[in-house]
């Protein structure tokens, strides 16, 4: 996981470090390593501490591999002095990989627009902070971490990942829009904002050359005042509870409270930025006109990061009057199962953090709250504890022995199900294992659709049974299954600069 830097010096009253952060606030004192002292889970605890990630889903199996670090911190970070106490630190990043300091930060004069690269700017920054007394934490990305496991943690943080964007306004020069990095500025509404000016985004290389910046990126802080800009907000930035934005790359990370981002910046424009999603939603055709749907949620899944979800629930709300949010949690125990040694006790309830995980970050998404459609968040393991999902999965599995071509379609999904993912084992228990997750989803699929109210699945992939059923190739499934129309839903970058 991430590596946790520094807190601000506001952010710590009483000056001490922590295993997390201050121990004094947090409520996640005993974690180490995801697990106690005396080896039992910790139990995830929401909301999470303003301004932070929560921490990462315990891995109760056994205690992680640690990941060994030395670094000096001899009053230099980022190339600029003055920023941790004078210690040389070498340590051991075990759970979360988290590491806290306490940071000493020197004021730096007022700051030119025109003044900053791409060494100085994460200095520069904290300063702007510090000096305003704004709560926040720095989060370091290793070099080791990939784009996936980068983009892995981010999704934690749902719309409240932000990003600056310069705009360039005829006869008013540039602005800095401020927008949840999920979405996308909707260009003609915002030009519209300026009296029909046709309002022009920066590329890499004008961004660099614009604000002095080193080398070519399109990562400018959401901080219009540190570079002398006005600044233009989405209303959707202050939905999230914590925000959070990158500084100089990808791999440093600035996490803070809403309404201490909001603090952050004075020089606000009443105007809202106008955005759309980045994704555009192609569903497969000859769907169905039914009044309700079903989304099927696979966790830890790229498909329902915050861009794609933001495009999916756009289109599901256009086109249906209800729908159920799927969170396969105890499904998801088999795909853990599948990935490692992780026994079934500790895979469910790895996959249940999980699940919950997922609405705490995404419930902004789902059910914003200005919105009058709201989303209903259904999970397995509950579903599962009920008679009639034993009688559906009992049906099914009796069904799977009897009906060779239901086995066929069955053992056909566990094959490619296993394929998916590099270095799954293909013996007889995986391909059974792997079945098992489908006619216990199909089950639950079951317990959700009303025989009596026909509705459609929807899902951002294939699912090649859930077609076959649709189209009446298993006449003998249960008559609620036989009722569910399939939506693959294809998503597709939209186009535009800017996205």
């Amino acid at each position: 996981m991430s590596r946790q830097l520094a807190d601000s010096p506001a952010a710590s009253s009483d000056g001490l470090g922590g295993d997390f952060v201050n121990k004094a606030c947090n409520p996640w004192r005993t974690w180490e390593g995801g697990m106690r002292d005396e080896g039992k889970p910790v139990p995830p605890v929401y909301p999470a501490p303003a301004g932070m990630l929560p921490p990462p889903p315990p891995d109760v199996t056994k205690r992680r591999v640690a990941k060994v670090w030395q670094t000096s911190t001899r009053g230099r970070m980022m190339g600029e002095e003055g920023c941790h106490d004078d210690t040389e630190s070498s340590g051991v990043l075990g759970g979360d990989g988290h590491q806290d300091f306490r940071s000493e930060r020197t004021s730096l004069p007022g700051l030119d627009a025109q003044s900053f690269d791409a060494v100085s700017l994460l200095p520069r920054v904290l300063s702007f902070l510090d000096e305003r007394n704004i709560k926040y934490h720095v989060t370091r990305f290793s070099p080791s971490h990939d784009e996936a496991e980068v983009e892995r943690e981010l999704a934690r943080l749902g719309m409240g990942l932000l990003e600056g964007v310069p705009v360039e306004v005829p006869g008013q020069g540039l602005i800095l829009a401020i927008t949840p990095a999920s979405l996308a500025l909707h260009l003609d509404d915002l030009s519209k904002l300026f009296a029909q000016k046709q309002v022009r985004l920066l590329a890499p290389g004008e961004i660099s050359q614009r604000f002095s910046f080193e080398h070519s990126t399109n990562i400018v802080p959401p901080l219009g005042d540190l570079f002398g800009l006005e600044n233009f907000l989405s209303p959707l930035v202050e939905q999230h509870h914590t925000v959070g934005f990158f500084v100089d790359s990808a791999k440093t990370l600035i996490t803070l409270d809403a309404a201490e981002f909001r603090r952050s910046i004075a020089n606000v424009s009443a105007l809202q930025v106008p955005t759309r999603p980045k994704y555009r939603v192609i569903p497969t055709e000859g769907r169905k006109a039914f009044k309700r749907c079903i989304l099927g949620v696979s966790l830890e899944s790229a498909d329902f990061y915050a861009a794609k979800l933001v495009a999916m629930t756009d289109w599901i709300r256009r086109h249906y009057e209800g729908c159920d949010v799927m969170l396969g949690d105890s499904l998801h125990r088999i795909t853990l199962r599948l990935n490692s040694s992780t026994d079934e006790d500790a895979a469910l309830e790895r996959s249940k953090w999980l699940a919950r995980d997922f609405v705490y970050a995404s419930n902004s998404i789902f059910n914003p709250a200005d919105a009058a459609y709201r989303f209903n968040f259904v999970y397995s393991s509950g579903v599962q504890d009920t008679s009639e999902y034993k009688s559906y999965y009992n049906q099914l599995r009796g069904l799977f022995r009897a009906k060779e071509e239901f086995k066929k379609s069955v053992d056909d999904f566990a094959a490619y199900y296993l394929s998916r993912v590099p270095g799954r084992e293909h013996s007889e228990a995986a391909v059974d294992l792997s079945g098992t997750y489908l006619l216990e989803e199909l089950a639950v699929i079951c317990c959700l659709a009303q025989a009596s109210s026909p509705c459609t699945f929807v899902y951002p992939g294939s699912l090649t049974i859930l077609q076959e059923i649709a189209d009446g190739k298993h006449p003998y499934l249960p008559p609620s299954l036989l009722q569910i129309d399939y939506v693959k839903l294809q998503l597709k970058r939209r186009n535009w600069f800017h996205g």
